[in-house]
């Protein structure tokens, strides 16, 4: 039995904390593969995991090796088999891309050769990538042509025969990443990829079908006189576009969805092709601050696990809504590659003056359980080329940052982290549509967008990272499931989904708490008159002036405006006013939830004025802060279980939750009200999970601490606090 039951790797009859460690085999010496072994497991890990580079394996004359006959870096069957010996478990990551500073991503040259086989732009170019920190990432293939899937076949069909006897339930490998956050390489713009006209002409016209079964209906709706579904041209400009022009464009952006998912499926099925079946993961590719990933690669018919990469060229933003996001959709939140180290160039790393800070460490290690990633894999912990900061060497010398992640592995197993809940009464609900919809270049009737995105329902989440409140995102809706959640935030268009607008309705009469930023819908996700939510909340609204001063029960401050709010409902109250003239209201026309409706962005943007209301809001729907930090760029989360908690520190690098651009260590005063999660004890003792064993916990009361301890941290950091019975 492959999966995961209770936040950990089910393999078999044992179970395994789901933290692993990277380490390529053919960038390390194979002489050093023991030593680094002995240290990886002495660290307290149990499972290892490396790509495998078909570039490496399949060179120009096309043959295939994983013996390492003449080249002992494509030995990937001694490694495996050392794996094994010593009681390692396995995740490979064979590609095809692998990324990872590899020359072409690990593509094979002669890949590039068929130029009938490459992916193209909406103006018939060749697509290629740009350099990974000076290392040259070649051309993109087009996914689904026919030559490139040959070529696929062939490489996977040996890959499959040589390894397999070393896959589960034979050997250590239990878990399979197929391809690199499938995305089009980053391309995530309509527009970008791909034209390839062989895929075109053999897929297209069949989607087309399936959608419209009839031409006659799919130029009713694109407005076109095609004669078949063979003709019809997918759309190549995604500028000033109006309403007529976006059931085609949602159509293509649908179309390249679908791409990604067959050709993922298409791989997986190779190797189960083969009688073995591993545990299979893909990896989600998020835009920096997208709530939702560009793509939603899951599909209800496989058995795949779903995960995210870290890397320091996002944010700790970007690390909270990547591991909200999975937690929230998908249950379990796995970091794929969970940045230790980071990349550079190669020049850059002989010129690199300081080490990669301990302080630097700790800040990611606890941002992503505080963010509610479940397990990840720590990339690198090997050092290797155009990499700095692994804990160990290529030669496995240990530098600085092997004991900070071996204290990290005993905090894991002794306190059994895994074991407790994050406390979330709150939910934002990302539409996927929406996010469809800010990848075009410009829009006549839905400007907004960007804005009521990017802004507003951005802004919602930074403001609940500043108030210390827990939540999670989520694009589906599971009524049973949302019932958990005393408030749900939505972003809100003058398009959505008939059933998006009937679920809402049925959330309220559930009891559900709504908040809907932006304008009330008047189509469906098709462009056709929907107006169901309007209907039976009785409001209306009407495009209004974009910035003006609003007025509400707290003060008034400056705000972006979508627009005005029409309603004649007595049981509508106005919250929110522009001259009188209504910008958010509550509507008590269900007998069990509130709707609040908000024609501007509520977000703070670290206005004190609109924080207020913002609170005042939450309040209102039976939600209170039950921590507090004086420093307002520090984020703090509590995990519970029945007698004990952890609470996780997060001190982020200068200026990225707050304007203040904080270095060094500071005294920070703490609060933290443990009776609002259960924990009744007059005393408790807090440890610092990160200290030394000699440290000595922190002896207070339960009174103190809800009135506020101070406490040390510096920045960046990352502070894990046990709190447990004195």
């Amino acid at each position: 039995m492959l999966g995961i039951d209770e936040n950990r790797f089910t393999i078999g009859k044992e179970v395994y904390y789901p933290f692993s460690v990277e380490m390529h085999y053919f960038r390390v010496d194979k002489k050093y593969w023991s030593i680094c072994f002995e240290r990886i497991k002495k660290a307290g890990f149990r499972i290892i995991s490396t790509s495998v580079p078909w570039s490496l394996h399949q060179g120009k004359n096309k043959d295939i090796d994983f013996t390492g006959y003449n080249d002992s870096r494509k030995d990937l069957i001694v490694f495996l088999e050392l794996a094994r010996e010593f009681g390692f478990k396995v995740i490979l990551r064979p590609g095809p891309r692998i990324n990872a500073q590899w020359p072409n991503g690990g593509l094979p040259e002669f890949l590039f050769n068929d130029i009938k086989m490459l992916a193209r732009d909406s103006k018939g170019q060749e697509i290629r990538l740009p350099d990974d920190y000076g290392v040259q990432s070649g051309y993109m293939p087009s996914y689904l042509h026919s030559h490139f899937l040959h070529f696929l076949r062939n490489y996977f069909k040996t890959f499959v025969e040589t390894t397999k006897n070393y896959i589960y339930p034979r050997g250590p490998v239990f878990l399979v990443e197929i391809d690199y956050e499938t995305s089009f390489a980053g391309n995530s713009k309509p527009g970008s990829a791909d034209y390839n006209q062989d895929v075109l002409a053999k897929y297209f016209p069949g989607f087309l079908a399936s959608r419209y079964e009839d031409i006659k209906k799919l130029n009713l709706a694109y407005r076109e006189k095609n004669s078949n579904f063979e003709s019809v041209d997918p759309p190549r400009e995604f500028g000033d576009l109006d309403i007529k022009d976006m059931t085609k464009v949602f159509d293509w952006i649908r179309f390249r969805e679908l791409m990604l998912k067959a050709y993922l499926s298409n791989i997986e099925e190779i190797i189960k092709s083969y009688t073995v079946e591993p545990l299979f993961f893909r990896s989600l590719y998020f835009e920096n601050s997208d709530l939702l990933p560009s793509t939603d690669l899951f599909s209800a018919e496989e058995n795949v696990l779903m995960g995210a990469n870290i890397f320091p060229q996002g944010t700790y933003f970007d690390i909270a809504q990547k591991g909200r996001y999975l937690q929230g959709q998908h249950k379990f939140a796995w970091g794929a590659s969970f940045v230790s180290g980071k990349p550079l160039a190669e020049a850059d790393i002989t010129r690199e003056t300081e080490d990669y800070s301990d302080g630097l460490r700790r800040f990611y290690l606890t941002a992503g359980l505080a963010s509610g990633f479940k397990g990840f894999n720590h990339y690198m912990f090997v050092n290797r080329d155009h990499w700095l900061g692994a804990p160990l060497a290529a030669d496995g010398t240990i530098t600085s940052g092997y004991e900070v992640v071996k204290r990290f592995n005993t905090a894991i197993l002794n306190t059994k982290l895994n074991e407790l809940e994050s406390i979330k009464q709150v939910c934002v609900i990302g539409n996927r549509d929406y996010q469809r919809m800010i990848l075009l270049d410009d829009t006549k009737q839905f400007g907004y967008m960007d804005q009521l995105m990017g802004n507003c329902i951005n802004g919602i989440c930074r403001d609940l990272l500043r108030l210390k409140i827990d939540y999670d995102i989520r694009e589906n809706f599971d009524i049973d499931e949302l019932k958990k959640y005393k408030v749900v935030f939505m972003p809100s268009a003058e398009f959505m989904s008939q059933k998006m607008q009937e679920t809402i309705l049925e959330m309220l009469k559930v009891g559900i708490n709504v908040v809907l930023c932006g304008l009330m819908p008047k189509y469906d996700d098709k462009f056709k008159d929907c107006q169901e939510l309007s209907r039976q909340t009785r409001i209306k609204t009407s495009l209004g002036p974009d910035i003006d001063i609003v007025k509400c029960k707290t003060g008034q401050f400056t705000s972006r405006i979508f627009g005005h709010i029409l309603t004649t409902d007595s049981k509508v109250k106005k919250l929110v006013t522009i001259k009188k003239k209504a910008v958010g209201v509550a509507s008590s026309r269900f007998p069990r939830g509130t709707l609040y409706f908000f024609s501007f962005d509520i977000s703070s943007e670290g206005d004190h004025n609109k924080m207020t209301h913002f609170e005042e809001l939450l309040t209102g729907c039976g939600i209170t802060p039950i921590m507090y930090c004086s420093d307002l760029s520090v984020d703090m989360v509590i995990n519970k279980g029945d007698k004990r908690a952890v609470l996780y520190m997060v001190a982020p690098p200068p200026g990225e939750l707050s304007s203040i651009a904080n270095t060094g260590s500071r005294e920070v005063i703490v609060r933290v009200d443990l009776r609002k999660i259960g924990i009744v004890s007059a005393k408790v003792k807090l440890t610092d999970l990160f200290a030394d064993e000699e440290a000595e916990p922190l002896k207070v009361t339960s009174d103190s601490l809800r009135k506020g301890i101070p406490l040390d941290i510096s920045f960046p950091d990352g502070r894990m606090i046990l709190i447990e019975k004195s």
